[in-house]
This record gives structure tokens, sequence and C-alpha cells, in this order.
């Protein structure tokens, strides 16, 4: 009886030991199971059958792809629509004329229409004009100036004004400059002159926006030889100016002798008549050669600027004597032009024009080309930027 007792207690302790066992093992398993879980979903994660709605975080996307982690990105920066330019670096300039209104556009005095017709004065078309110019390459407008209050006048300093716009929104400099009207009614004799020079000194030539080189401020001069005026004139009129020759001033023309009181020349003719002899790249260097052996035989830096015109036809403008046309050649004249300025070596490129339409020389969109003469432009600047 004991022994069959015995074996009875010893089956019952082995069954009661395996079944402790195998208890602690099942438990053992669920605490892994739910340890597990809980690593994998802790208190307020998203489990596999929902997508988690991620915090908002100041700059980034509140987006999620399931599956994916969602990793914190900076806001974007804007993206400049033409590129800075640097100090002294190659400056493209480009005749600007802002004087139109909408009664202006017409076909039978010009050879072609803008795309959109505008009115000058009007903000959004400044607006759309420094950013195409800038966005093609351009770093700057010469901008046609005729005295101290007129619209040209006013409407230089909307141009000043949108182009620091331009920068806090793009990061493109943007730096004009005028053309000294030399024939216009309010700038004629020495001491219109002088006031006229004096007034941009003192309202513009601080700004950021007009165009500085080497750190002076520069002044483009129309004609300064017509009419009558003479060398001897301008040098009276620089020493009441700028006795101290802390500006620049570009004349226009050929005659190398106007280095004498003017820091460079330019054309804005474009130095056409290489186009018609098919020596363009030759009248280019040709001036070249011509700077170069002034600066060495009088120890100085005067400054070349190479002129590209696209095309030409002032013949219907009323009035207009000895005018003349230049044929465009859907875009192979100004490709011509563009070629020769580089290969001279210019310190800077200017281009007539971006927008005179009377004669014929802009490169402003058109009914005609559309926007052949900014694309090209953009293309020949960065290549001239380097």
């Amino acid at each position: 009886m004991f022994k069959s007792v015995k074996r009875f207690d010893v089956k019952t302790c082995i069954i009661t030991c395996i079944c402790i066992v195998l208890l602690i093992f099942l438990s053992a398993c669920q605490g892994d199971t739910n340890q597990d879980k809980a690593q994998k979903n802790p208190v307020g994660s998203a489990t596999a059958t929902s997508i988690p709605t991620p915090t908002p975080t100041e700059g980034t996307m509140n987006m999620q792809v399931p599956g994916h982690r969602i990793t914190p990105t900076p806001a974007p920066k804007p993206s400049p629509t033409a590129p800075p330019v640097l100090a002294n670096g190659r400056p493209v300039l480009a005749f600007f004329y802002p004087w139109y209104n909408m009664s202006t556009w017409n076909a039978n005095t010009m050879s072609d229409l803008p795309s959109t017709k505008y009115n000058s004065s009007d903000d959004a078309t400044i607006q759309r004009q420094v950013s195409s110019a800038a966005t093609s390459g351009i770093t700057g407008f010469i901008s046609s100036w005729w005295g101290a209050g007129d619209q040209t006048d006013k409407n230089f300093a909307k141009v000043l004004s949108y182009s620091a716009t331009l920068e806090k929104q793009t990061g493109a400099h943007f730096a004009s400059t005028i053309y000294f009207e030399s024939n216009a009614p309010a700038l004629q004799g020495t001491s219109k002159i002088v006031s006229a020079l004096q007034y941009m000194s003192a309202h513009y030539t601080n700004s950021p926006y007009y165009f500085h080189w080497q750190g002076k401020p520069v002044f483009f001069f129309w004609a300064p030889l017509a009419n009558g005026r003479t060398l001897d004139q301008w040098a009276s009129i620089r020493s009441q100016v700028d006795p101290n020759h802390q500006m620049i001033w570009s004349a226009e023309g050929v005659d190398t002798t106007m280095l004498n009181v003017f820091d460079g020349i330019h054309l804005f003719s474009g130095g056409y008549w290489g186009l018609q002899s098919n020596t363009m790249p030759a009248v280019d260097q040709g001036f070249r050669n011509k700077v170069d052996t002034y600066n060495k035989a009088n120890g100085t830096n005067k400054i070349w600027a190479a002129g590209i015109i696209p095309g030409y036809d002032d013949t219907r403008v009323p009035g207009r004597q000895g005018a003349y046309s230049i044929a465009r050649n859907n875009g192979a004249t100004y490709t011509t032009e563009w070629q020769a300025a580089m290969a001279s070596d210019p310190e800077w490129i200017t281009i007539t024009s971006f927008n005179e339409w009377f004669e014929g020389s802009m490169i402003e969109p058109s009914a005609t080309y559309g926007m052949l003469y900014l694309n090209l432009t953009q293309q020949f600047a960065k290549q001239w930027h380097g």
C-alpha cells in the first residue's frame, strides 16, 4: 500500500513539475512578445494598421509616406533667376529707354512691336523688364536720361528701387547707370550739364544698385562732341563736377582723343560697318588696340566697352535723315557681334539695345522674334561671365 501510494505520489509530483515548467515557459514567452511590442510600438506610436500623423515641424512639410521615416529638412531657399554679379566682374550693360506710353506703339513708325505693349512708368512694367534682363544675364541698364524731373529721371529711380527688391527675392544683383543724352534740351550749356551731373551724383550714385566700377560710379555720355561741344568744354565741366576723378566717364564715339578727358569709349553703333564689310572681329580688336596703346603711352587704365547690336532699322522714324537698316538674319548678326566683342577682351560689353523700338535695335521680346534675343543673350552672357 505504501509502495502504491509512493508510486502515485511520484507520478503526481512528476506531472505537477511538468505543468509548472510549462506554465513558467508559456509565461516567459508571453512576456517576451509583449516586450517586443512595447519596443516597436511605444505608447503614442502608430501600429501597423495606422499611418502616423507627424508633428508639424517648422520649415518642413507635414507629409508622410507609409514605411518611410520622416526626416526634417530645412525650408528651401529661393533660387536666383540670374547669377549674382561679382564686384569688378564682367558687366553686360544694355541701353534702356523708359519713355514709352500706350499711344507710342505704331507699326507705321516702328519695324516691330513688343509682345506686350506697355507704359514705361508702370511699376509692373519696370519689374518685368528688370527681371527679364537679369534672367538673361544682363547685369544692368544704361538708362536714357534727359534731365532732373523728366520722365526718364523718375523711371530711373524706379529701376534702382526694383533692383533692390529683385536682389532680396532672387539674389541677383542688377546695377544700372544713366545715358547722359547730351543733345537733350534741358542739358544744353556748361552750367546745365554741371547742375545735371551734380544732381545725379547727389541723388543716385550712393545706391548699391547704381553701376560702379572699381568702386567708382559710372556715367555714359551720348555724342559728347556733337553740336559744337568740345573737349575743352568737357574738361571744364569735369573740373567742376569731378576734380579728383572719383567717377568714371565713358564717351560714345570712335575718336580716341576723347580719352584725354573721359575714362573710356563705347560704340552705341556696335561698329556695324564691320558687319557690312565682314570684318567685325578686326573692328573690335582695332579699338582694343587703340585703347591699349593710349594706356601704355600715358600710364592710364582707360576702358574699352565693346558694343553689340542685333540689327537696326530706323527707316520708319518720321523726319529721320540718313536712316538705314542692318539685317538681323534671324540671330546671325547678333551672334557675329557677340563673338567679335568677346574676342576683343573688353572690360565691359554693351548691348544696343534692350528696347529702342523706334530704331529697331531692341532685344526685348517682340511680335516677330518672341524670346529669341533674350535667349541668345543668356547663352552668350553665360559664356562671357565664365
